[in-house]
């Protein structure tokens, strides 16, 4: 008989266990991609101005202290201002483990949130790229490094640099970029390098024929774009310097003129094919990434 009751014990413990994962798993998934969305989108709201916070890392900490599925625009701005520490007029961007500190959590509290942001991270959310050996995936991991190297070096966002590149050079296939390495549709205006002569679009679909730029490499494309946009003071004086997040970066680089891209109203529309092609692709995490340990 104890040998019995032990058994139907263990027996039930195990089924115990497996519908608390169950529940859990189910409690994961249930979370909507629109809410997702909806999380994101008031992140990054509430980042600008001050520095880009990980939407991902807020969803993690909030999981512990919120139900997500009915999650308020204020308990999202709340958390995502966890993350931001501001010093006179510098900010900086706190890690998740420091909010966790700072919040006290017990160890299960941690591991719950840890558990959670690797759940993110995993393609379930319905907000990542993608099949990691896809074009998409594929171009951005190519230019990411450069991309950061050039954000700590001159200030533009990797993610403001990425979707330029994305949708200057059709994902690395147009002409201009497979033959002569030029990713971001640069002019030969002020330039003593190599150039060449093919047609371009213009305001809306207007083709013309234009002289670019000439590199040597992908990375020397990368290099002068910031040179670029560091050496004409069009773009300082529209801001894009003094932006801390890719929705500013973005309208500073169209009201400074980079592109001459319209709609059929005549409309500028260059700032907001970056920022739909920043949060298709989730860019504005490489900003964070990138911006741990910087003000």
């Amino acid at each position: 008989m104890k040998r019995a009751s032990l058994g139907k014990i263990i027996f039930f413990t195990l089924i115990l266990i497996a519908a608390l994962i169950l529940i859990k798993f189910y409690n994961i998934n249930s979370i909507s991609i629109e809410k997702m969305k909806e999380i994101q989108h008031v992140v990054d709201e509430t980042s600008i101005g001050k520095i880009q916070v990980n939407w991902k890392d807020v969803a993690a900490i909030a999981s512990v202290d919120y139900s997500l599925d009915t999650m308020t625009k204020q308990e999202i701005e709340n958390t995502a201002k966890l993350f931001i520490e501001k010093k006179k007029t510098l900010y900086r961007l706190k890690e998740i483990d420091e909010v966790i500190e700072a919040l006290a959590y017990t160890e299960k509290q941690k591991k719950e949130v840890h558990a959670y942001l690797e759940y993110l991270n995993d393609e379930g959310t319905g907000l990542n790229i993608g099949n990691k050996d896809s074009l998409q995936v594929s171009f951005i991991s190519s230019i990411k490094g450069g991309a950061i190297d050039n954000y700590k070096e001159y200030g533009i966002l990797p993610s403001i640099t990425i979707a330029q590149a994305i949708l200057e050079s059709g994902w690395g296939k147009s002409e201009l970029s497979v033959k002569y390495n030029n990713i971001f549709g640069i002019k030969s205006h002020n330039w003593d390098g190599k150039s060449v002569n093919i047609g371009t679009s213009e305001f809306h679909e207007e083709n013309i024929q234009a002289d670019f730029r000439v590199y040597d490499t992908i990375s020397d494309s990368l290099q002068d774009h910031s040179v670029f946009l560091t050496e004409n003071p069009r773009y300082e004086k529209n801001g894009l310097f003094s932006s801390k997040t890719y929705t500013e970066q973005a309208t500073a680089l169209q009201e400074a003129g980079y592109s001459t891209l319209e709609n059929e109203a005549g409309e500028k529309i260059y700032g907001e094919l970056l920022i739909e092609l920043i949060n298709q692709y989730q860019l504005q995490l490489i900003d964070s990434e990138a911006q741990l340990g910087y003000s």
